[in-house]
């Protein structure tokens, strides 16, 4: 199974830049401008500009289009980084929009610059209008903007567009989802050659432990061309440092993080030399969890919808579906559904903006929690379309770890 790196930045198939839901928003709304401001690692910035960094405080400025010409985006950057987002400039778009990056020094706060660019841009009599923003607007910058006369209307444009991927993106997503499964393959493998010791697994007479595991899965992962981003996790009923159990569930979270940003999202559970009984339910109910999950996703539905059904589905076999029953003897039956994108959790989720809409990525985790026996995971990413849902990456499940390098 091998993975491939997503598209090299500058390709034809970089994703377009989220500006135009910007500026058709600004649009609707009648207002002069639109204004974001955030530091580095914020994804509605690297949605807006696909440009990653600087590490510095940035703004983004977007006006809209006149009879006499197209929309603008300005980005404001410290004067010391415009050379290292020249990028900004070169994404592509479908509208065409006028692109434009304005240097401060070091003495103009940010909110102050961008202050000036619409004064410059829009001219002083226009300083009463309505400026949509994210609801996460600095207060600096929302002062210095109120101070100018400007009134302030927060708008939900980027993260509703964010929630719905276009074509490039997607395949953003599946080439890192590819990457994750080439990571998964090569912990399964690991897993696969181990022998239990006293309880414990080792591999080639070593120790095998999850520390262990987690560098074999980020290594695989660097090979594919992806970052791990602090997102491989290995657990199990041990400390970090020590082997992991035999006979009991391995739990293994791959969420890489590709060169333009989007991540992958797989979860699974293993068990070295497990003798069923419990874990083997358990593991069954996961998988029939899924697949309730997947044959409510279309659009239209709420995502609360196919999160039910996959509790439901789980609790079929015998396990709590409220948190409020006794587990002692029979576990929780659990699942989480999001989207997932530039952020390892983002819309479309469970009370905001929870309707699917086709395009949209969604991951879903089914599993069954007990106290006393341990807990079962699985997980993958759906795509949503009107042809009925896609799995993005088919990735097998297994409760015995299988070597599927070969």
């Amino acid at each position: 199974m091998t993975g491939s790196p997503e598209p090299a930045v500058g390709s034809t198939d970089q994703p377009h830049s989220g500006l135009e839901a910007v500026w058709t928003a600004v649009d609707d709304a009648g207002a002069v401008g639109f204004v974001h401001v955030s530091e580095r690692g914020d994804p509605n910035r690297r949605y807006l500009t696909r440009v990653d960094g600087p590490d510095r405080e940035t703004a983004l400025v977007i006006l809209p289009g006149t009879k006499n010409q197209p929309p603008q985006a300005v980005y404001c950057v410290p004067r010391g980084v415009v050379s290292d987002v020249t990028g900004f400039k070169q994404v592509t778009s479908d509208t065409e929009i006028s692109r434009q990056i304005e240097g401060r020094p070091p003495t103009t706060a940010t909110g102050q610059q961008v202050r000036a660019v619409l004064a410059d841009r829009l001219g002083t009599t226009v300083s009463d209008g309505t400026l949509l923003v994210p609801r996460t607007l600095p207060h600096d910058a929302a002062v210095f903007l109120q101070e100018a006369g400007y009134e302030l209307q927060s708008t939900p444009a980027v993260t509703t567009a964010r929630a719905t991927k276009t074509s490039a993106e997607r395949d953003c997503l599946r080439a890192v989802q590819a990457a994750a499964a080439d990571g998964l393959a090569r912990s399964e493998a690991v897993l696969a050659a181990s022998e239990p010791v006293d309880g414990r697994l080792v591999v080639d007479g070593q120790p095998l432990t999850a520390e262990r595991l987690r560098r074999q899965i980020n290594t695989e992962l660097a090979a594919s061309g992806v970052a791990p981003a602090d997102n491989t996790s290995i657990e199990a009923d041990t400390d970090v440092a020590d082997r992991l159990p035999a006979g009991e569930p391995i739990r293994l979270t791959v969420s890489p993080r590709g060169p333009h940003g989007y991540h992958g999202h797989l979860k699974r559970t293993v068990a070295v030399d497990s003798e069923g009984g419990w874990e083997r339910r358990a593991f069954i109910a996961a998988e029939a969890g899924l697949q309730a999950a997947q044959r409510e996703i279309e659009p239209g539905v709420d995502i609360s919808t196919v999160q039910g059904e996959a509790v439901a589905e789980v609790g079929a076999y015998g396990f709590a579906v409220t948190p409020d029953t006794d587990q002692s003897t029979q576990g929780r039956a659990t699942a989480t559904v999001h989207g997932v994108g530039l952020s390892t959790h983002e819309q479309p989720a469970v009370g905001a903006e929870s309707q699917l809409r086709a395009g949209a990525v969604i991951a879903v985790d089914t599993g069954v929690v007990d106290p006393a026996r341990g807990t079962i995971r699985l997980g993958t990413l759906f795509v949503v379309s009107e042809e009925g849902p896609e799995t993005l990456i088919e990735y097998p499940t297994s409760l015995t770890p299988v070597d599927r390098t070969e």
